[in-house]
């Protein structure tokens, strides 16, 4: 297809079921099952190109003419766009899985440090308490030395 203008810009998606390819000021669609020969149809009515199979080959311009023949660019067919898109899901899914995992692993550490903080809040709240009491005996034993507890 070298002579469809601007397409070396071809860009391949998938919308909606379809395969939607877009170049220069361009575009076209074809079903998820479409076949190469399918592609060129629609690329080459998108832009008013008949088929190559119906474009008349160069005359020869003599003996000294170098015979060329033209072959079609291949574009890649709906099961091959198919594939690739399956493969980037795919490694989107992984990506999102590895990532997932590292946050919660992240998570996990986050809710260890304040389950030690909370403990060591307990350890703090448990030697407070048992100063206090500690704190009272002493007071009663001054006020007991003293004479107040009789």
């Amino acid at each position: 297809m070298a002579d469809v203008p601007g397409i070396e810009t071809l860009t391949m998606g998938f919308e909606a079921g379809r395969i939607v390819l877009r170049w220069g000021a361009y575009a076209a669609s074809v079903d998820a099952a479409a076949s190469d020969q399918d592609i060129e149809t629609a690329v080459r009515d998108a832009i008013k190109l008949p088929p190559v199979t119906m474009i008349p080959d160069k005359p020869a311009l003599g003996a000294a003419a170098v015979q060329t023949t033209v072959k079609p660019m291949s574009v890649t067919g709906a099961s091959a766009a198919g594939q690739s898109l399956r493969e980037l899901m795919e490694d989107n899914r992984r990506q999102l899985a590895d990532l997932t995992a590292a946050h919660m692993d992240t998570m996990r550490a986050g809710f260890a440090k304040q389950l030690q903080g909370v403990q060591a809040l307990g350890r703090l709240a448990d030697k407070v308490h048992s100063e206090g009491d500690d704190f009272l005996a002493l007071i009663g034993q001054y006020t007991n030395d003293l004479g107040f507890g009789e």
